[in-house]
């Protein structure tokens, strides 16, 4: 094994510059796909998903009747908006378990129909914000829609924004029609803290020293691209540490995990970019 992929390294390296850069390149397209998303059907899903979201805010699925009753017998005769409001989320909430789209779906993002959400049972915040829009839709509501954040997906109806709007919103409703903002970069850096959290860590760990790998080929000195290897991931630790403490004190904070940390990923990836043996003589 050890000798085929030295044979695959070598003959690599014998391409040009620009001949390595693409082959590298799709090659890390097919390592991330398959880490981030390594059930391609709802991939596929999910390109459509974005494209027209209005299809995932199904009311006519068999089952909302059975939920719109068991709604309002939670409901007072007289009820309000705010009661209605209410009881539709505190049903979600109950009968949606939370978890996370890495560990129900193996994807790091997937936005199910509200069908599915149902029949699955457990989704996080953006399949109960799928299920919430369909509901309060199937109830009159057809100014019902999502609205979303680098963090957190919740819903607008009726002019407010409920279940939980995050600080800064990604995407917004406005005429009718959805628009993408610009997150901050305080906001970035806080959603940075919240994805090393609680996102697979082997998954990071995988990409990340996968890139470095490529970016250090065709160089031939396997010491120097361990040390690289093992900066790198000390530099990862650091990270997650400040990640931790980020989400302990409820507070971003600019720390020397923060700093050190990407210091030492950055210059591993630097390194590795510089560490090439190659001269364009073997190229064909």
């Amino acid at each position: 094994m050890g000798k085929a992929l030295q044979r695959i390294w070598n003959n690599l390296a014998g391409y040009t510059r620009a001949q390595r850069s693409i082959i590298k390149s799709v090659l890390y397209f097919f390592i991330l796909l398959f880490v981030l998303f390594p059930n391609p059907a709802l991939v596929i899903d999910q390109i459509g998903a974005y494209l027209n979201t209005e299809a995932l805010f199904e009311t006519g699925f068999p089952e909302m009747a059975t939920i719109n009753a068991q709604i309002d017998s939670l409901l007072p005769a007289d009820f309000t908006f705010q009661e209605e409001y209410e009881a539709i989320v505190r049903f979600v909430y109950d009968n949606i378990h939370y978890e996370f789209d890495w560990d129900n779906w193996a994807n790091s993002e997937y936005w199910p129909p509200a069908s599915k959400v149902w029949r699955r049972g457990r989704e996080d915040c953006d399949g109960r914000a799928i299920l919430a829009v369909a509901i309060f839709r199937s109830r009159g509501y057809r100014d019902a829609d999502i609205v979303g954040s680098m963090q957190h997906l919740w819903i607008q109806v009726n002019g407010k924004e409920l279940m939980g709007p995050d600080k800064e919103k990604l995407v917004v409703v406005q005429d009718g029609k959805k628009q993408f903002r610009m997150p901050s970069w305080h906001y970035m850096l806080e959603t940075l803290a919240v994805q090393l959290n609680y996102f697979p860590k082997f998954r990071i760990v995988i990409l990340l020293l996968a890139l470095l790998t490529l970016l250090y080929h065709p160089a031939q000195k396997l010491k120097r691209l361990l040390a690289l290897l093992i900066t790198a991931m000390l530099g990862f630790t650091l990270l997650v540490d400040w990640a931790h403490e980020v989400e302990f004190y409820k507070q971003l904070t600019f720390s020397a995990g923060l700093m050190i940390g990407s210091l030492l990923i950055l210059a591993s990836l630097a390194v590795a970019i510089l560490s090439k043996n190659s001269p364009e003589k073997n190229s064909k």
